[in-house]
C-alpha cells in the first residue's frame, strides 16, 4: 500500500511558514498571524531558510515574499511544488503594490500559487487571504488525496490501483482545472495518452487561463506528430504565461518542426529572457544559439553565435561555439577561419588551438593539424586531449604514407 498522503482537511489557524527578509515586516506579520489564532508561526528571512523548515517542520500554510533573498519567492514557490509532501500546501505570494506585471503574475499561477497579498498588508487583508486559501485547499483535500495515493501506486507499478485512485480525484475534484490537469500528468506517466489528453483538455474547458494544461496538451501532440496542433496550444500557453523559458523553448522545438525558423528564433529568444538573468543583446543571443544547438540546429546557432559576436568580438567563448557550429555542418573552411580569426584575438589560448586542430583534421588537412596541436601543447603541456588528438592524427599521417 503507498503512504498516507499530506493533503488532510485544516484549521484555518493552524501552523504557519512566513517568509520575509526585513525583520521588523517579519515580526509585524508574524504577530498579525498569532494575533488571528496561529498556532505556530515558523518566521524566516530566506527561502533557502524556509526549505529547511518545510523539511523539518509540519506546516499547513506558507506565506511567501516575491523578493526573498537565496530563494526567490517564485522558486520557492517552484520547489513547494515538487516536492510530493508539500506539493499541495497553500501558497500565498507577497508583494509590493505594482510590484509585479502582469506576466509576473501569471508566471505564478503555473505553480498554482493560491493568492496574493500586497503590502502594506492588513490584519483583514491577510486572514481574509489565509481564510480563502485554507477553504479552497479543503474543498479540494480530497482530491488532492485520492492524486496522492495515485502518484504512491504509480511509484509502485499499481497502475490498477492507480486509476481508480484517478477517477475517484477527477469525481472529487469536480470543476477543478489543477485537479484534472495533475490526473492527465499521472496518465501521462503511466503511457495513456488519449486518457491524459481527455484530461488536460477538460482542465482548459474548466479555465481557459490554466496555461500548464496548455503545455502539456501541446507537448503530446508534439510527440504524437501533430506539430501544427501542438503550436496553437503552446501558443495559447505562452501567451497566458510568457515568462517561463521551458514554454517558450517547447514552442521553439514545435515551430521548427513545422519550419516555421523565425517563429522559433523569437520564441526562444523571448525563453532566454524571461527570467531576467541574460541582458546584454550578445548574450541572449549567445544564450539562443546554445538552445539551438541542443535541438540540432547548428545553422541557426550559426547565425546567433554571428550575432552575439557583432556585439562582442573579443569573446573567445563565442568564436569557439561558432567554430562547433560550423563544424556540426560540416562547414570545415568556415571553422578554420573563425578559429584563426579568434587567435588574432587571443593568441595564447591553447582551447582554441585545439579546436582548430580538430577543424583542420576533419578537412583531411592532417599536416597542419599536428603542428597546431603541437603549439596547443607548448601552451599546455598537461593538455591531456590535446595529447591524445596528437597521438592519433600522427598514427594517420603514419598509416597514410
Amino acid at each position: 500500500m503507498p503512504p498516507q498522503a499530506q493533503a488532510q482537511p485544516q484549521d484555518t489557524h493552524s501552523r504557519f511558514l512566513l517568509i520575509e527578509s526585513e525583520g521588523r515586516i517579519r515580526r509585524l506579520l508574524a504577530g498579525m498571524l498569532q494575533g488571528a489564532g496561529a498556532k505556530t508561526v515558523h518566521n524566516v528571512p530566506s527561502g533557502k531558510a524556509g526549505q529547511e523548515v518545510l523539511l523539518s517542520q509540519p506546516v499547513d500554510v506558507v506565506v511567501c515574499d516575491w523578493s526573498a533573498p537565496d530563494l526567490s519567492g517564485a522558486e520557492f514557490l517552484r520547489s513547494v511544488r515538487n516536492l510530493p509532501v508539500t506539493k499541495y500546501l497553500p501558497f500565498l505570494m507577497m508583494s509590493r503594490v505594482g510590484q509585479l506585471n502582469e506576466e509576473e503574475i501569471a508566471a505564478t499561477r503555473d505553480f498554482d500559487v493560491d493568492g496574493h497579498l500586497f503590502k502594506p498588508i492588513t490584519q483583514e487583508d491577510l486572514q481574509a487571504k489565509v481564510r480563502g486559501a485554507v477553504d479552497h485547499y479543503n474543498s479540494m483535500a480530497k482530491a488532492y488525496t485520492h492524486l496522492a495515493r495515485a502518484a504512491a501506486f504509480v511509484d509502485i507499478q499499481e497502475l490498477d490501483e492507480a486509476r481508480k485512485e484517478i477517477n475517484a480525484a477527477q469525481l472529487a475534484g469536480g470543476e477543478s482545472a489543477r485537479v484534472w490537469a495533475e490526473a492527465g500528468n499521472l496518465l501521462t506517466v503511466i503511457d495513456s495518452p488519449a486518457e491524459a489528453k481527455q484530461c488536460y483538455r477538460r482542465s482548459i474547458e474548466i479555465d481557459r487561463t490554466y496555461a500548464r494544461a496548455y503545455d502539456k496538451l501541446g507537448a503530446i501532440l508534439e510527440e504524437e506528430g501533430d506539430s501544427e496542433t501542438a503550436v496553437k496550444f503552446l501558443t495559447a500557453s505562452s501567451q497566458i504565461s510568457p515568462r517561463n523559458k521551458e514554454r517558450q523553448f517547447a514552442l521553439a522545438k514545435a515551430m521548427l518542426a513545422r519550419g516555421d525558423e523565425e517563429g522559433a528564433r523569437l520564441a526562444i529568444h523571448r525563453g532566454v529572457e524571461a527570467e531576467g538573468e541574460v541582458t546584454p543583446q550578445s548574450a541572449v543571443s549567445a544564450a539562443a544559439a546554445e538552445v539551438l544547438m541542443t535541438l540540432g540546429r547548428a545553422d541557426l546557432a550559426e547565425k546567433e553565435y554571428a550575432f552575439a559576436l557583432e556585439g562582442d568580438p573579443a569573446n573567445v567563448h563565442y568564436f569557439n561555439r561558432l567554430g562547433i557550429a560550423f563544424r556540426r555542418q560540416k562547414k570545415y573552411k568556415e571553422a578554420v577561419e573563425n578559429y584563426r580569426k579568434a587567435l588574432q584575438v587571443v593568441s595564447n589560448d591553447p582551447v582554441l588551438y585545439y579546436n582548430l586542430a580538430i577543424a583542420l583534421a576533419e578537412s583531411g588537412q592532417l599536416a597542419p593539424a599536428v603542428g597546431t596541436l603541437r603549439r596547443a601543447l607548448v601552451l599546455d603541456p598537461g593538455f591531456e586531449a590535446a595529447a591524445d588528438l596528437l597521438r592519433r592524427i600522427e598514427k594517420r599521417v603514419r598509416e597514410s604514407s
